[in-house]
């Protein structure tokens, strides 16, 4: 008989557990309790027993529906939509309305072509994720043994309904709420519900007879009543609260990047109402010449090829997550982990292993009964059952025998020879084993609950008292008591050897401490992820004293709250409470998803990892919901990230990766902004001061060719930093204006040189189109090597190798404009040495520049301090 686990519920457990059910409903079942299915007395069982009728099937599918919990379809076209219908696609689309407005179609077909990559490539990504997604999950329909119309037979689980009368054996998953009718007991895990490592009895010592939707039955063969199906099971609540999430349908970084650019397009907006009113009212310039000069510095002023960069991008990112076994859901998700400061994770099955097993160091043994560790494992491997593959306890034991003596462990397994087996009871709660060894002669073993080892009592089972029990009964109730407040669930094992009158005098030998064991790869993670300046705190429904054990074992802090701390109003006190501590336990599933909602409140990114069903609230909350290897469906369909292989290790190079695709998209957005500045401001002091404009075409080859060759960024070399990466709207604007003004400073330098100094015979001064075409080189070139600059804002450029085919990409770039200015293909044409002048100039420029912008930024950042407290404020 397998060994039942019981004792290692304690009656506050059970408590907590009812709290657990009722917390997945907001406080309230999701149905009214008076509309169950009475179950109690043997005439309802009797009743019960009897099953439904096809009629009275059809009637409840009517009024219940089918057992499914409904998700939402994403379409392909919704996908698509969302591609072109984000804040960067409008403005492009502004542009590519205003190209055609004027009968631009060679700017209106180039802006178009990239709005279509973009676009493709952010729907391919994104669908792509969502087909993996649903790989993962089951292909074939679950199906369940239920009575109808008086036999029994397999029917698909969505077909349940309340009434009908289902069988259920070790190793089934329950498909619906229901109520034990008959049968053997059954231990039932509900880790996936409630976190709870450790299997339950059902029915329960006080009548609890009530299995979750979700649950996995370990053991025992039992009839039992369906009661809830669908969205009214416990299950379909926690997916009622996931759809009351408040998360941000943006990543940090892209509302930021988006902010900034909106900001820098209204102030060129205002320029351009400026430019209109002085050309068209003070100067009666020609309107159409107006208008398409104003449309060229508009689409100066737009990154159009930034979503292709952020989407190439993450689409990298994506590639290398899923070599790590890893799916990225969201794209989004890579951007924000740059960001995160806080990771929650719950502890069963994610940080732990969610497997009972002993700890070898810890067993204790009375120093004068001349046994050691090795004597006290070997029994107890001895005195488990290795066909009760359903037993925790025992598969603990076992497992931890072997992976203790793996050199040896069949060998010593073998020495004994099994004569008689007693099983695990309730009654006796201990199992009882008669071997013989070739070396000690018959021996006679037992473990199981340390009052019912140091003396049995007379409860009928194979009964003996531990004749060294008045020794040591005082140590060995003050040990288990110390492993029980670290959380530890303890056996304790007794032996003899039969004397000569045939007879043993039992001696206790042994205490032997359990717990659910972090991963191999969880302290380790958890360091790595601590210096990467992020806070890990642990959210679990066990006990807080099994928290507080557990977060010691990985390295984390010791201030675990207990849930009573987090039931108290909304207040400063709270959340405070809530952001200095470590860990939390004997939570709720509402209490996680608390938890990441007021840390968010806080202006923390946080990130969330879990597998169960009281998990997905909480991950859907979180800025980066990351479900590990073996999460249930409802997790996988909250996260934003998906683990394919057991450990955290992943984690740790999402964090990584994000931070290389931070610093890639945030040089591309200084460089594009820093441009942006400079085009605009150029154009506009030369149309204010000296009336000057540039060609519409050069304004606009500025703005696209150079987006174009910048495309490369993506694959650039860079190094993750070692803090969260906060994209605020005050660093990209000090950051860009910075480097603009710079670059302004150079650009109108070189056209007053040119106007003011050069001999009034050169073609700079005679020509305006020459003057034209040498200001379009001198921009494009400063422009074009001015991603050098950016890709290192706070260290020289020669600090950090570029890529070879962004260099490539740059050099061409330079070769190609300056050979179409020198042909006269696009304007008036230039002389070689005008050229070589312009390249001359710029490098020198960009030496400068590059000299001046680290103590630049650093007194701008001196006179305008960032806020302290925000992460993407203004």
């Amino acid at each position: 008989m397998s060994q039942e686990v019981e004792p290692l519920v304690s009656a506050q457990e059970d408590d907590d557990f009812d709290a657990t059910i009722c917390d997945f409903c907001g406080g309230e079942p999701p149905m009214d309790s008076d509309q169950d299915i009475p179950c109690e007395t043997p005439e309802q069982i009797a009743i019960a027993m009897k099953g439904l009728d096809s009629a009275t099937v059809a009637e409840r599918i009517e009024m219940y529906g089918t057992n499914e919990i409904p998700e939402k379809i994403i379409h392909w076209y919704n996908v698509l939509l969302k591609q072109l219908t984000s804040s960067m696609a409008i403005m492009i689309e502004i542009t590519l309305v205003l190209a055609a407005s004027i009968q631009s179609w060679s700017d209106f077909f180039i802006i178009a072509a990239l709005l279509t990559i973009n676009a493709t490539i952010g729907f391919y990504e994104e669908w792509e994720a969502l087909l993996k997604v649903e790989s993962i999950k089951s292909s074939l329909a679950p199906m369940s043994v239920v009575k109808r119309d008086g036999e029994f037979t397999k029917i698909p689980t969505a077909e349940l309904v309340p009434g009908d009368v289902i069988f259920l054996r070790g190793g089934d998953a329950v498909p619906a709420d229901v109520d034990f009718l008959e049968g053997d007991s059954m231990a039932v895990d509900t880790a996936a519900l409630t976190g709870e490592p450790f299997p339950r009895k059902i029915p329960d010592s006080k009548g609890h007879k009530r299995a979750m939707s979700g649950c996995m039955v370990v053991s025992g063969n039992s009839y039992l009543l369906v009661q809830r199906t669908g969205i009214y099971t416990e299950m379909g609540s926690a997916t009622m609260l996931m759809q009351q999430s408040t998360k941000p349908t943006q990543s940090v970084f892209e509302k930021s990047i988006i902010q900034v650019c909106e900001r820098v397009m209204f102030v060129a907006v205002l320029i351009l109402i400026a430019i209109f009113i002085v050309e068209w009212f003070f100067r009666h310039e020609n309107f159409i010449t107006i208008l398409t000069t104003c449309m060229a510095i508009l689409i100066a002023s737009v990154p159009v090829a930034l979503p292709v960069v952020m989407q190439v991008t993450l689409a990298l990112g994506a590639q290398e997550m899923a070599k790590q076994q890893a799916i990225v859901t969201h794209l989004t998700s890579m951007q924000e982990i740059a960001s995160m400061n806080v990771l929650c994770s719950d502890k069963t099955g994610t940080l732990t292993t969610a497997k009972i097993q002993v700890f070898y160091d810890l067993i204790w043994t009375p120093p004068e009964s001349g046994f050691d560790r090795d004597h006290i494992l070997e029994w107890c491997a001895v005195a488990s059952n290795p066909h009760a593959e359903d037993d925790p306890i025992d598969v603990a034991i076992l497992r931890s025998f072997r992976d203790t003596f793996s050199q040896d462990y069949n060998e010593r397994i073998k020495r004994y020879t099994v004569k008689k087996f007693v099983g695990f009871t309730p009654e006796t709660k201990r199992t009882v084993v008669y071997a013989s060894h070739p070396k000690h002669g018959d021996i006679k073993i037992s473990k199981g609950l340390i009052d019912k080892i140091l003396d049995t009592s007379a409860d009928g089972g194979d009964e003996f008292k531990c004749i060294n029990k008045a020794k040591v009964e005082t140590r060995v109730r003050k040990i288990d008591s110390d492993f029980a407040h670290k959380g530890y669930k303890t056996l304790g094992v007794a032996a003899a050897i039969k004397d000569r009158s045939g007879s043993y005098s039992m001696q206790f030998v042994g205490v032997v401490p359990m717990l659910d064991p972090p991963r191999d790869d969880t302290k380790w993670v958890i360091e790595q992820i601590n210096l990467c300046g992020i806070d890990v705190k642990m959210i679990t429904g066990d006990h807080q004293n099994i928290a507080a054990e557990t977060a010691r074992l990985i390295g984390l802090g010791d201030e675990i709250l207990h849930r009573e701390k987090l039931t108290m109003r909304e207040s400063d006190e709270k959340d405070e409470l809530i952001k200095k501590a470590d860990g939390f336990a004997q939570v709720m599933p509402r209490d996680k998803n608390d938890i990441v909602r007021i840390l968010q409140t806080l202006n923390y990114i946080v990130g969330m990892t879990g597998d169960g069903v009281n998990d997905a609230p909480a991950l859907k909350q979180a800025h980066i919901g990351i479900a590990v290897e073996g999460a249930t469906d409802a997790a996988r369909s909250a996260a934003d990230i998906i683990l394919t292989t057991e450990g955290l290790a992943p984690i740790f190079t999402a964090v990584l990766e994000s931070r290389k695709i931070f610093q890639r998209v945030y040089s591309y957005v200084l460089y594009r902004l820093s441009a942006t500045i400079q085009i605009v401001l150029v154009l506009s002091i030369l149309i204010f001061s000296v009336n000057q404009t540039i060609k519409a075409l050069y304004i606009i080859l500025l703005a696209l060719f150079n987006d174009l060759t910048m495309i490369t960024i993506s694959y650039d070399n860079v190094v993750p930093s070692r803090s969260p990466d906060q994209p605020t709207i005050n660093k990209l604007l000090r950051g860009s204006c910075s480097i603009g003004l710079l670059m302004t400073i150079t650009s109108l330098s070189y056209f007053y040189y040119g106007r003011y100094i050069l001999p009034s015979s050169s073609e700079f001064r005679k020509n305006s189109g020459y003057t034209q075409s040498l200001m379009y080189l001198q921009i494009s070139i400063s422009i074009e090597n001015l991603i050098f600059i950016t890709r290192t804002p706070e260290a020289p450029f020669f600090s950090s190798k570029p890529v070879s085919s962004l260099l490539f990409s740059v050099v061409f770039a330079n070769v190609a404009v300056t050979l179409l200015v020198c042909s006269g293909l696009i304007g008036t044409s230039i002389t070689i040495a005008d050229a070589l002048n312009v390249l001359g100039y710029d490098i020198v420029v960009f030496v400068i520049i590059d000299l001046l912008k680290i103590p630049f930024l650093f007194s701008i950042e001196n006179c305008f301090p960032p806020p302290a407290t925000s992460l993407a404020g203004t």
